[in-house]
């Protein structure tokens, strides 16, 4: 396993970058994991803080940790392309510079708290890219967020609070929009989507926003939310889970005690490597 620390300048974000990279020492056509930090995080927060180096070690998964400079991985409103750079401009280099499967079945995406959200925004986003996302302790609800905002600069990124709203980057407005009104009302209210408003046909994601590539939920990715029983957000998670359910999608909810800290997350980014090597029911291996 080769622990590669890159800097390459960014199209998308038209700015010098750094990403760490854990690369298998085989024949190639490996799996890629791309893994999202956290806020205040960095491209190395993953692998100073757990151990997913030898998590992946004899593996044939390459992990790739870019930094999202508390951006939460979107095309921001008032600043740079994150999640061009996440999702088209990051895949596209790693397959060009390594080894790398480049199928949907082969490629997976990650991350804890902001990564969370990151993780499933590019999901619900290019379900056509991932076999499968997972979120732990993921930041889900960000309109609860925005109302206590906790140190976390959200103008840059969303922009105003309703602003959020109409760009398509609350979560529950996605699951509105790519899958019709699967989504219960009242569970719509409880969550926070559409700002608490019961609404019929949903018109608050820009259509350009969500990739129409895959229509059916039979084809979406996987979607597996990890949060700790101790973690004061554990409400954002089970909300999702709740509502991706009900938008027909199958996501898979696994909790388990612990906090919102990398003791956790170490654990998490062990039972996906895991999964994502061999297979299974979640958690089982």
């Amino acid at each position: 396993m080769a622990w590669l620390t890159i800097n390459f300048k960014s199209d998308a974000l038209n700015m010098p970058v750094m990403m760490d990279a854990l690369i298998p020492q085989g024949h190639g056509n490996y799996k890629s994991l791309y893994l999202l930090h956290g806020a205040g995080g960095n491209h190395s927060s993953w692998l100073l803080k757990t151990r997913i180096a030898d998590y992946v070690d004899k593996t044939n998964i390459a992990v790739f940790m870019p930094s999202g400079n508390n951006k939460f991985y979107v095309d921001n409103v008032n600043g740079k392309n994150y999640y061009t750079f996440i999702t088209k401009e990051l895949p596209e280099k790693c397959e060009t510079w390594f080894n790398l499967d480049v199928s949907r079945e082969n490629r997976f995406i990650a991350g804890m708290s902001m990564g969370g959200y990151g993780a499933m925004y590019a999901a619900l986003n290019r379900p056509d890219l991932y076999r499968a996302a997972f979120s732990y302790s993921g930041l889900l609800n960000v309109l609860e967020r925005y109302d206590n905002p906790q140190g976390l600069d959200l103008y840059v990124p969303f922009g105003t609070r309703q602003q959020l709203v109409d760009n398509g980057f609350d979560l529950y407005d996605l699951l509105d929009k790519k899958y019709g009104n699967n989504i219960d009302n009242e569970c719509g209210k409880a969550c926070g989507n559409h700002s608490g408003k019961i609404v019929e046909n949903p018109a608050c994601a820009i259509d350009n926003n969500v990739d129409k590539s895959v229509d059916y939920v039979d084809n979406f990715p996987g979607i597996i939310l990890e949060c700790g029983l101790s973690d004061s957000r554990i409400h954002m998670t089970r909300d999702f889970y709740k509502a991706a359910q009900d938008a027909g999608l199958k996501p898979v909810l696994y909790e388990e005690e612990g906090s919102h800290d990398f003791t956790y997350w170490d654990r998490c980014i062990e039972r996906t490597v895991k999964y994502i090597s061999k297979g299974g029911s979640y958690g089982s291996n």
